[in-house]
């Protein structure tokens, strides 16, 4: 479906879209009026993609907050986070059960998420504030990023490439 369905409607976006100089929208309203729908739908999705790509980096950004400490949170069992099933990897290498939770995995679960504190899908629980502001970070940086066109974030992924070519040019002597 994929191969015969998504990547040729996507290129002929992409190419007519070059063409015309326009969005998803006009261009598939230029193709067809009836076919402004999909440049709709491709709209929703982007932006469905957009909300979950940048909840994960706003873990990230929890994360890198997170380890400006002496001791990373995640590498031991005896924060208040963490349950009885919490061993490290010494101790699951002696005594492995079923039950056992490794502590970054505890971390993510029982610190960063709270879900303990949700009772199932019906009552999601409150709202942590460390995330909203660190969700809030991060469409502040894409806004930012796209603010100016694509042709300011461009330059970026020149100088971006031109740090990988030195890399490799550093690890050859």
């Amino acid at each position: 479906m994929l191969v015969f369905g998504g990547l040729p409607l996507f290129y002929l976006e992409l190419a007519l879209g070059q063409y015309y100089r326009n969005g998803c929208i006009t261009i598939w309203d230029k193709l067809c009026p009836m076919m402004k729908g999909i440049g709709y739908a491709i709209c929703f999705i982007d932006l469905y993609m957009g909300m979950y790509y940048n909840t994960i980096i706003a873990w990230a950004f929890y994360y890198l907050f997170a380890s400006f400490t002496s001791e990373l949170p995640w590498t031991r069992c005896d924060n208040p986070w963490n349950t009885e099933h919490c061993l490290t990897l010494a101790e699951r290498s002696l005594n492995s059960s079923n039950d056992s939770k490794s502590p970054a995995q505890e971390y993510f679960e029982r610190s960063v998420l709270e879900i303990q504190r949700s009772d199932g899908i019906q009552s999601i629980g409150p709202l942590k504030w460390t995330l909203a502001f660190c969700l809030m970070a991060v469409f502040i940086l894409v806004y930012f990023s796209l603010w100016k066109g694509v042709k300011s974030s461009g330059k970026v992924i020149f100088t971006f490439l031109f740090r990988i070519d030195n890399y490799k040019i550093a690890k050859v002597r």
